[in-house]
């Protein structure tokens, strides 16, 4: 991070008494750091008890053994109080009462860590066999130290989703050190009767062009290019021209900032400057009104978060592991939508199984193919060739940031 992006980033943490509950015992302890509440999502706690899905009665979570479960009061996302957990596994479980269908349902939640750092949020759903559906949510350093709505990545869909009978949320790393808070659980309708895929492509490489665009068009799939305007028609960058002709393919176009340079830890004042011009430069350039922003390398803080969500609808991060970018179809979180860079056309294809059976969102972005990229054009030919099978099964769905979009 710069030198100029912590100082107005963190409130001075004031104390406040909170109830402690571990695996075997309830105490009063003292802690720090309190958060303003913010909640303007929609959905259900159901089928969980309000109460459990708000974490305002903790009776109903159980915490693994040596795991500190409190209830804070000052560190809040929406109501009087969060769920903080500590130590050890950082593992909690809920039981539901009796088997829940879960197969119209799509998962969000507000998660917050100790400090930015590189680690997975798990949830686990179990079925009445012990089979599992597991989702994965990563943060990582460059995500904001602030509370994050977030929709879960699905990992694998190895159970029956219509008969679930527990979840289990954990959190990666040293168990010693290990503090996270969690918030507001809520289950939305799917958005969608089958899967769906978005292929994003960020830069404005000339590869998009001369290499992704043709194949693209053989299988006719339409995509997103994230485009940084004032590098438009710079060295082996697509220029004016060749936008327009993606354009008038379909295509759409997301922000991805003016430029190459990152947004995470820079000046609020620096970042609206940079957000505000792409925007306008991509709107005179007759490319639309970007519905999307993806964020520069996958980093924002909460300034870039509360920016980019004046000016666009949806913001989306970038991870390499291609099972961190099978998104839900319910974007309740729509600042954090996830992406991810598949590296091999396998990859991809076990996403699309997967996006099929859980009705979720793959969201796969590259920046160029070729001999000097992760992916070959051959490769990318197989990715497309796969992406198009499963569309003529019926089995998903090819989107754009335009198709996804929520409306209460």
């Amino acid at each position: 991070m710069g030198g100029n992006s912590n100082a107005e980033e963190t409130a001075a943490p004031t104390e406040s008494t909170t109830t402690e509950m571990t695996a075997h015992q309830t105490e009063t302890t003292e802690t720090s750091t309190p958060e303003p509440s913010q909640s303007d999502d929609f959905g259900s706690p159901q089928p969980m008890k309000p109460t459990a899905a708000s974490f305002e009665d903790l009776s109903f979570w159980q915490a693994h053994a040596n795991v500190n479960l409190t209830a804070d009061k000052e560190t809040v996302y929406t109501g009087s109080q969060s769920a903080r957990i500590e130590n050890s596994s950082g593992t909690i479980v809920w039981e539901f009462p009796v088997p829940v269908d879960l197969s119209n349902k799509d998962i969000s939640l507000a998660v917050k860590l100790d400090k930015p750092e590189p680690t997975n949020l798990r949830i686990w759903f179990t079925d009445t066999a012990g089979n599992e559906i597991r989702l994965i949510q990563q943060l990582n350093q460059n995500h904001p130290n602030t509370w994050m709505r977030v929709n879960p990545s699905i990992n694998s869909v190895d159970g029956d989703l219509g008969a679930i009978e527990s979840m289990l949320i954990t959190l990666d790393g040293d168990g010693a050190g290990k503090r996270y808070w969690l918030d507001d659980i809520r289950f939305h309708q799917k958005q969608t009767k089958t899967g769906q895929v978005m292929l994003s492509f960020d830069d404005i490489s000339i590869s998009i062009y001369e290499d992704i665009f043709p194949i693209m068009q053989e299988y006719d799939l339409k995509g997103v290019v994230a485009v940084p305007p004032d590098i438009i028609g710079n060295d082996n960058r697509m220029n004016q021209e060749q936008l327009d002709e993606l354009k008038k393919a379909g295509w759409e176009f997301a922000s991805h900032g003016n430029d190459l340079q990152a947004l995470y830890g820079l000046r609020r004042s620096a970042q609206k400057k940079k957000i505000e011009r792409a925007k306008r430069l991509i709107k005179e350039r007759g490319l639309g009104d970007p519905i999307a922003f993806m964020y520069p390398g996958g980093g924002c803080d909460k300034h870039t978060v509360e920016l980019v969500r004046e000016h666009h609808n949806l913001g989306y991060l970038a991870f390499k592991g291609s099972e961190k970018g099978l998104s839900q179809s319910a974007l309740m979180g729509p600042m954090f939508v996830n992406r991810s860079r598949p590296n091999t056309p396998e990859a991809v294809a076990n996403q699309l199984e997967v996006a099929h059976a859980y009705r979720g969102m793959y969201n796969l972005y590259l920046h160029l193919v070729g001999d000097d990229a992760e992916n070959s054009t051959s490769d990318f030919r197989e990715m497309c060739e796969h992406i198009a099978t499963y569309r003529k099964q019926g089995k998903i769905e090819v989107v754009q940031p335009s198709d996804v979009v929520l409306s209460e």
